[in-house]
């Protein structure tokens, strides 16, 4: 009994030593993509004489939830006194154990968009246990080469739809996410503000999340937008619930829309008599109802009145009026019906009234 006693505290004298002779230099590797293999671009330091077996082990966690998602064990490692900086040759083939489905089991895959922790054990000899001779950790992000890139509506575009839509290209490269999918937030611009600080600061017109395809409608149920008004947005693309990147935000406005274009139909206007020169009803095949009128008065307003057959004022409407020929077209609106014969009547300066009359055929 004694014998293994003493047995198991010269191991632990010879572990403790050789603890203090190793050491680990890891090599982080720059934001973006990241290969698997580039998890072990480190370098061993003993100081130790003759030569030591070591096993390097590594755990990768998910720094959003501090889950592990990989761990890996390389084949022993045989180190000199000196600095051995470590290639892929030397300490493949590597032991994975995935614990994420996110993580596939080609050695040269690509990690998934995230941010994560790996952390480096060197073992004694092929020994996995408690027999740590030096440890260290280092942080390693992984993001898209590309964002998202917005494409409809254009930046800074004058649109003529008030219930717009939305498209964009992914995030590159695809092959990075398991779960891609996108937030789209659509906001108001005030005239103090610039876009970037309005998608920040101010609350949310439309916002539409977990979209997965690249293509989204402003909804016909929501409130129109209005044309007075500047609208910026973004899309956020994530991994999951993981942000992974956004696009630059977007401005656009939407167009007043024109005046109606009115013609009579067959472009015919009927002109208007003084009280003795009217004769038929003209008959409107719609509600487009022009007018042809000649003034012999300086420019001025006046008031052009709709009167049903018994004389009673249906409508008044004021019109600029001009010396010579005037043209005017008017669109009929509910207080007309058809079959029923109506007038319109406009007076001079002098008071002579002019008048024609007209029927909305069936």
């Amino acid at each position: 009994m004694y014998r293994r006693v003493f047995c198991q505290l010269i191991f632990a004298a010879i572990v403790q030593a050789a603890a203090a002779q190793v050491s680990v230099s890891l090599q982080e590797p720059p934001a973006g993509i990241v290969q698997r293999n580039q998890l072990w671009n480190l370098a061993l330091i003993y100081s130790g004489s003759g030569s030591l077996n070591v096993t390097v082990g590594l755990t990768l966690t998910n720094m959003t939830d501090n889950q592990p998602v990989m761990t890996a064990f390389t084949k022993p490692v045989t180190l000199t006194k000196g600095v051995k900086q470590i290639k892929l040759a030397d300490i493949s083939p590597v032991d994975y154990t995935f614990l994420s489905p996110a993580f596939n089991r080609l050695t040269d895959a690509l990690l998934p968009i995230g941010n994560y922790r790996a952390c480096y054990s060197i073992y004694n000899g092929t020994d996995k246990g408690d027999n740590i001779l030096a440890e260290d950790c280092m942080n390693i992000e992984v993001i898209p080469l590309s964002p998202p890139q917005l494409a409809m509506p254009a930046d800074a575009a004058s649109i003529q739809t008030h219930y717009p839509q939305f498209s964009w290209l992914p995030p590159a490269p695809l092959t990075l996410f398991n779960d891609l999918n996108y937030d789209l937030l659509l906001t108001e611009v005030r005239p103090d503000q610039t876009a970037a600080a309005a998608i920040q600061e101010n609350l949310p017109v439309y916002n539409m999340g977990r979209l997965t395809a690249m293509i989204s409608s402003y909804p016909a149920s929501a409130k129109s937008l209005d044309t007075g008004k500047l609208y910026a947005w973004r899309v956020v693309a994530k991994n999951g619930e993981a942000f992974a990147a956004q696009s630059e935000v977007w401005t656009f406005r939407v167009q007043p829309e024109k005046p109606e274009s009115l013609l009579p139909a067959g472009g015919v206007y009927l002109e208007l008599k003084n009280d003795n020169g009217y004769k038929s009803t003209a008959v409107l095949p719609d509600n487009i109802l022009g007018i042809k009128y000649y003034s012999y008065d300086k420019t001025h307003e006046t008031a052009v009145r709709f009167l049903d057959a018994r004389g009673a004022l249906v409508k008044e409407v004021k019109k600029p009026i001009e010396y010579g020929n005037n043209f005017l077209v008017f669109k009929l609106d509910h207080s007309f019906s058809k079959e029923t014969t109506y007038f319109i009547e406009i007076a001079d300066v002098q008071d002579s009234r002019y008048r024609a009359s007209f029927i909305i055929a069936k």
